[in-house]
């Protein structure tokens, strides 16, 4: 797959930082479904009126919302009943830069070691600075975008 340019990185990071904020305060105990139906002071009842779906279907979800057994279709639609945005995204743990890095890297010394292995063994043994090598190639693998 073609790598991104530095502007498309760029861009993509300055929305991910902006959701990295909202996340520190995210998650909520209950869920999603009863923390915002408490909060608009909505019953079980006439939420499922609004929704169109029965009160145990609405005590089900919360209690599925709570154990990640939820369909994001299911969320969609009691998030328009409530009136609120439903927000679904990836957010990587470690910056895109630094994760392709990582990969890049893994992956130039498994292949690298590998070789050396079968180099050694044919008593050809490459002399060079391993790490250099290892660096070198993981530039190359980004610059391909071939890190996975």
């Amino acid at each position: 797959m073609k790598p991104l340019d530095n502007l498309a990185l760029t861009q993509i990071e300055r929305r991910l930082k902006s959701i990295r904020v909202a996340l520190k305060d995210a998650k909520v105990r209950p869920g999603w479904i009863n923390y915002m139906r408490q909060a608009l002071g909505m019953t079980l009842q006439k939420l499922a009126e609004r929704a169109k779906v029965s009160k145990p279907t609405i005590a089900q979800a919360e209690r599925g919302e709570a154990k990640g057994k939820i369909t994001i279709e299911t969320l969609k639609k009691l998030a328009e009943a409530m009136e609120c945005e439903f927000v679904y995204a990836f957010v990587p743990k470690k910056t895109i830069k630094i994760t392709l890095k990582e990969r890049a890297l893994e992956k130039a010394k498994r292949i690298l070691l590998d070789a050396d292995t079968h180099m050694t063994l044919e008593d050809q043994r490459v002399e060079q600075d391993i790490k250099a090598r290892i660096g070198r190639l993981a530039d190359t693998l980004i610059e391909n975008g071939d890190v996975w």
